[in-house]
């Protein structure tokens, strides 16, 4: 092997052996089975052989190993840090796991019983519109600022009734920082209704049932990680999207989305 060899690796090297060989850059992989070897460079200058015939090399001499580490980042030679738990998968998957579809608003009226509650219809691109109720009264104060209004509904809940109202689905709205301002989530301009809301760069996979959303938190956990990032709709720092672009809060820069 030339001078300029680079990133040599022992396999089924024992610890024993790469100390024998004093090699400063062999990581053991493994309490009992191998290590590597990840800064060794021609010229080699000694084996090594386990007991099974397997032959590891290594490089014998400190001028090489000076050489190859002045080529290399200071930390290249350690083994690598353990990394932080990771959230549950289905923490991770719960947006995958919703029906987000662009929906229309084709009516809205005040709850009669209710001063937060709007209800509406809104077109999900199913054969009937869906009845929805949205405590959005103090943020939109009359019924033509709903209609005909694009919004973002979450269409696999269960229904739920809101003061006597079955609410078969939730629009999405996000929350400024202060709680002062609450707007809806919109599409961009040119998406279907009944579209599917999807993660950027996410391919669509088959939502989860109403009993698993309820039964699974899901959108509690879905809500955990979604928020308007520079009006721009992402879950866990991903844009939310339809086959048009990015979804986005106009009216609230930064804030939770629920």
């Amino acid at each position: 092997m030339s001078s300029k060899g680079l990133l040599v690796f022992a396999s089924l090297l024992s610890p024993a052996a790469a100390l024998l060989l004093r090699c400063p850059h062999a990581v053991e992989r493994s309490p009992s089975t191998r290590a590597a070897v990840h800064l060794c460079a021609a010229p080699l200058t000694a084996t090594a052989k386990r007991a099974d015939g397997h032959v590891a090399y290594a490089a014998a001499t400190p001028e090489v190993a000076a050489r190859a580490l002045a080529n290399v980042p200071a930390d290249a030679g350690t083994a690598p840090a353990s990394p932080a738990p990771a959230a549950s998968s289905e923490a991770n998957d719960a947006f995958s796991m919703l029906d987000v579809r662009v929906g229309r608003i084709v009516e809205a009226w005040e709850h009669p019983d209710s001063d937060k509650l709007w209800c509406e219809k809104i077109d999900v691109g199913e054969e009937s519109p869906r009845e929805i109720a949205s405590g959005l009264r103090a943020h939109y104060a009359t019924a033509d600022l709903l209609t005909n209004r694009n919004v973002l509904v979450v269409c696999n809940l269960k229904p739920a009734k809101l003061a006597g109202f079955s609410s078969q689905g939730m629009v999405l709205c996000a929350s400024s920082e202060d709680g002062e301002t609450v707007a809806f989530v919109e599409p961009p301009e040119g998406s279907a209704v009944g579209e599917r809301v999807l993660e950027e760069g996410a391919e669509a996979v088959e939502p989860a049932s109403p009993n698993k959303v309820q039964k699974k938190k899901i959108m509690r956990d879905a809500a955990d990680a979604l928020r308007a990032v520079g009006t721009v709709a992402t879950f866990a720092g991903t844009p939310l999207v339809t086959s048009a672009g990015a979804c986005k809060s106009p009216s609230v820069e930064t804030g939770t989305i629920s």
